[in-house]
């Protein structure tokens, strides 16, 4: 599961998503920042708005989003932290980061 189909999947978080026409950019952000695939459309628009040639290889470890007011990015990183809390393992990290004593 990615975050793309998370936000297209009716269980999971298209409620609150219904069209996503108007959320174009904030797609090719989120497919950015996980380093998803991206169509000719999207990707026309992801150099566009980056200036960068080629799409990120591997997912952003973090991201600035400096936008103007009411662009979305509240909903947008909310939406971020409840796909990493519900679909990412980090058992293995949490495991190394208890004290010895615990182990």
């Amino acid at each position: 599961m990615n975050i793309i189909k998370a936000i297209n999947d009716p269980h999971l978080f298209q409620a609150p998503l219904p069209d996503l026409k108007s959320w174009a950019s904030w797609v090719v952000f989120l497919k950015a920042l996980f380093a998803l695939p991206m169509t000719k459309a999207e990707l026309t628009l992801y150099r566009q708005c980056t200036g960068r040639q080629i799409p990120p290889d591997k997912p952003f470890r973090e991201a600035w989003c400096p936008t103007g007011r009411r662009s979305g990015k509240s909903f947008i990183a909310a939406l971020v932290a409840v796909f990493i809390a519900c679909f990412f393992d980090y058992r293995y990290s949490l495991l190394l980061a208890r004290p010895s004593k615990w182990r």
